[in-house]
């Protein structure tokens, strides 16, 4: 196996609408894919919105919600680290990377969506057949963007993220700006889910998406798995 160079992409938003809350990136989301793509010798970089250190949701750090490849993240200077000092997505080049990796919580729907930067990067690896890998509210990344033909990215092809049910289920339908099943529904999308908080991934030639939390870690290994078809 080569060695890949994975660009992970995070939210640089840590406002939650107007709760005076605050959000980001939920860490399990971060942690679980960055073992999968570290523990296969890949070499990572995190890059965000905006630079610098990258927020994390408060609430994916209370004791309920860690796993061990969270419990691994805290104890990982080098993982630690790579979280601080961030690059903009403007300052990293595709072309230097294998995968391209989006986490979600809520942050991401303030800022990944209906941006023009973060289209230009799924496009210079979608031209290029490189895995692009998105979960949960990071499946937001594709809203807005346009294929070569002017159409939607995401018109006719299979994808999942966070459901309507789910945002229901943590009282945030109300918070968020829109409710990401829909918009990906009204870009087209050929939209698939399975039971709340349960391992779901959909693959769609070279996009891997992943429904929620529960997903993450399914959803890098398929990136990876991608990387080995010929």
């Amino acid at each position: 196996m080569k060695n890949l160079n994975v660009l992970i992409v995070t939210t640089s938003h840590n406002q939650l609408g107007n709760t005076g809350e605050k959000t980001g990136v939920w860490l399990e989301e971060l942690a679980g894919p960055y073992y999968q793509f570290l523990d296969e010798g890949a070499s990572i970089t995190i890059a965000s919105i905006k630079g610098g250190e990258v927020p994390l949701d408060p609430k994916s750090e209370l004791e309920e919600w860690q796993t061990e490849f969270t419990k691994r993240f805290y104890k990982d200077e080098a993982a630690l680290a790579s979280i601080k000092d961030t690059n903009t997505i403007t300052e990293v080049n595709p072309n230097d990377f294998d995968i391209l990796f989006f986490p979600g919580g809520h942050g991401p729907m303030w800022d990944l969506g209906d941006n023009n930067e973060v289209a230009q990067l799924i496009n210079e690896f979608d031209k290029k057949d490189k895995p692009i890998g998105l979960v949960c509210h990071g499946v937001v990344a594709l809203k807005g963007v346009k294929s070569a033909n002017g159409n939607a990215f995401v018109k006719g092809k299979r994808v999942t993220s966070f459901t309507n049910s789910e945002e229901d289920a943590v009282g945030l339908t109300d918070v968020v700006p829109f409710l990401l099943e829909d918009a990906l529904k009204e870009e087209g999308a050929i939209y698939v889910s399975g039971e709340d908080w349960s391992d779901v991934v959909v693959e769609d030639g070279n996009l891997v998406t992943g429904q929620n939390p529960q997903s993450s870690v399914s959803a890098a290994r398929k990136t990876i798995e991608l990387t080995l078809v010929e």
